[in-house]
């Protein structure tokens, strides 16, 4: 059959792609076969999509929006109490998203396996894991997690879990998926390889967590066992809850399909999200497509008039996460970035950089295809600790400084006793999720020599 009659060539010449195979005879077989295979997964309609979203302008939300302003304020025992009931009963499970590489950390390796803790260095993946066995133990039942991974970390992040054994966790309690990718696009809008013949992909967002989540049958797993809440976070967030019993007893509590978990904005150029009232629906605004005018907006006390930011820390409805996704995620916009992509580190298979536009659908795109969206405030300390950079706001040295700043204040909580300044220690995550026991061993007790600090310290 002639090249120019191979469907590979057919569907990108209907795109105006067709020149992606001018040099196809200098490929070997292998490449032409990977190739191919990318070619037939490519979905036309979404390359559209991105097509219409290169050519589109940010858009800066300004008329529409009005501040969002019933929230209610974390820290009720009752709804600790009422979350704690259903996370026993096997109602909850949590999804973490950790499809990131350490790139911008200088970590050669999925950004999970970043090491942050103060004196022991245990990574993301090992903190997380180890609040997981911690929640078990005070609640005398077994979690279930799901891990999103990357197709460029999913390999790693599976051996490194293996090779440490699951941190103690039972293989059978943890579900492994990958999100899908997206092409980026040149400035022209075409679709580019890389130097193994490989169209340049890109992870297409976190927004495609909750679809692949259920396409990929966790879903069904899941709510089989009972499951009806899910708790979602990003691996990236050191000072994340799997399994918070307050957000989750609020949600109970306030019949809400979807509650954020959120933290008052720091100051107006703050790079996070802002949670608005957009009409009657309750949205995100990404703080680059939101207008100098929003963004810096005061309240008659001098306050920033869009209080809250999101963390990208949710408690969804199971049935309602489904019923979106399968309905509604096609008309999910498409938030576009231009990135660098090339040769960053001795993995990569890029030969050269090249700047280029990338697509993403992000989770809280959910949000106005759904009716009743509730939010609760936690102070930063309690909750927001991100490891976004190799220096300066958002890197290892705040996050440290922030874990250090929560052992403290849990120490001090179950102890009741004081701690001197300058004291550098790390608690085991049980400290995290006390027992009774544990809370009757300590109380009382001042804080020991040791830097590291568990029950039987």
């Amino acid at each position: 059959m002639s090249f120019l009659k191979t469907p590979s060539y057919q569907k990108l010449k209907k795109i105006g792609q067709e020149d992606l195979l001018k040099d196809w005879d200098t490929f070997t077989f292998l490449q032409q076969e990977e190739l191919a295979l990318q070619i037939e997964q490519l979905d036309i309609k979404t390359f559209f999509q991105q097509k219409k979203a290169l050519l589109s302008q940010p858009n800066k939300k300004m008329a529409t929006l009005t501040p969002f302003n019933e929230f209610e304020i974390a820290g009720v025992n009752k709804r600790k109490k009422l979350g704690k009931e259903a996370i026993a009963a096997g109602l909850v499970g949590c999804l973490v998203v950790a499809g990131g590489q350490g790139t911008r950390l200088g970590h050669l390796g999925p950004k999970g396996t970043f090491p942050v803790t103060v004196v022991r260095h245990k990574s993301l993946f090992q903190l997380l894991c180890e609040k997981v066995k911690a929640a078990q133990a005070q609640l005398h039942c077994q979690l279930l997690i799901a891990v999103m991974t990357s197709q460029s970390n999913h390999k790693e992040t599976l051996s490194y879990f293996i090779q440490h054994r699951y941190f103690g966790l039972k293989p059978e309690q943890l579900f492994f998926f990958s999100q899908s990718s997206l092409p980026f696009l040149t400035s022209e809008g075409q679709l580019f390889l890389d130097s193994q013949a490989k169209i340049v992909c890109g992870p297409d967002g976190n927004g495609s967590s909750l679809k692949e989540f259920i396409s990929q049958g966790i879903w069904s797993k899941w709510y089989e066992k009972g499951v009806r809440y899910l708790n979602y976070l990003q691996i990236d967030n050191a000072l994340a809850d799997p399994f918070d019993a307050e957000l989750i007893g609020y949600q109970i509590e306030s019949l809400a399909d979807v509650v954020i978990k959120a933290v008052k904005r720091a100051d107006p150029l703050e790079k996070v999200g802002v949670i608005v009232k957009c009409g009657s629906q309750v949205e995100v605004v990404e703080y680059f497509e939101l207008s100098d005018k929003e963004r810096f907006a005061l309240d008659h006390q001098k306050q920033l008039q869009h209080p809250l930011a999101n963390i990208s820390a949710f408690s969804f409805s199971m049935q309602v996460v489904k019923q979106v996704i399968e309905q509604n995620f096609a008309d999910f916009p498409l938030h576009k970035s231009w990135k660098t992509v090339g040769e960053t580190d001795s993995k990569t298979l890029f030969s050269s950089k090249k700047q280029a536009w990338k697509f993403e659908r992000f989770i809280f795109d959910l949000l106005p295809f759904i009716d009743k969206v509730a939010a609760l405030l936690y102070p930063r300390c309690q909750c927001f600790a991100p490891l976004k950079n190799c220096s300066g706001v958002d890197s290892i040295e705040t996050v440290k400084t922030a874990l250090q700043a929560f052992d403290c204040e849990k120490f001090q909580e179950i102890t009741k006793t004081a701690i001197l300044q300058n004291q550098v220690f790390e608690l085991d995550p049980q400290f995290y999720y006390p027992t009774e026991k544990l809370v009757k061993q300590w109380q009382g007790k001042e804080l020991p020599s040791q830097p590291y600090i568990d029950f039987y310290t």
